[in-house]
């Protein structure tokens, strides 16, 4: 090996040309107006598909869902129409009651039902503790009711006339 094959301190490799490939820019809405459309989230909840197939629709060569990159409150996210996913053929699942399904109403809910469990538990908690404490009152009365039936039994005998006692040093 000669010392031609390696570069000298004192010379600089010449510097890395990358190639200029840029992407398409991506579409940012002014921070003041607000945008219609469903989260990547909600709208995964809403159409019963899973984050990542939202996504992959979404980022798609080419993207089959036009999404809308907005400023929410951890940076920027997606925004999807409404109408965008079921123009692909998904379906909106829908509760009893007619409601679009999203993932944060299912959050309120959810929230809302395991409150109410709480509380209704806390009650249900309370009564049964309110239900022993009368069942020993109640055994407790039994009790004291036994007692004085054989109190009562033993009071004629205590009422009779005692027998006059015979004086020892008395004879008859």
């Amino acid at each position: 090996m000669t010392s031609t094959d390696y570069p000298m301190p004192s010379q600089t490799p010449p510097p890395l040309e990358l190639e200029a490939v840029t992407s398409e820019p991506a579409r940012v809405t002014e921070p003041t107006t607000e945008v219609e459309g469903l989260t990547i989230q909600e709208a995964a909840s809403a159409y019963g598909l899973s984050e990542s197939t939202v996504r992959r629709l979404i980022k798609g060569k080419p993207p089959k869902v036009n999404a809308v990159k907005v400023p929410g409150p951890k940076g920027i996210e997606y925004r999807i129409p409404p109408n965008s996913l079921e123009v692909l053929g998904y379906k909106v699942k829908v509760t009893q009651s007619g409601a679009v399904l999203t993932a944060a109403r299912a959050n309120l809910e959810a929230e809302t039902l395991a409150t109410k469990v709480r509380d209704l538990e806390s009650t249900l908690e309370v009564e049964r503790i309110r239900r022993e404490a009368a069942e020993q009152r109640s055994v407790d009365l039994e009790q004291s009711l036994s007692d004085l039936r054989e109190v009562i039994a033993k009071l004629p005998k205590a009422l009779e006339p005692a027998a006059p006692r015979r004086r020892w040093f008395k004879k008859s």
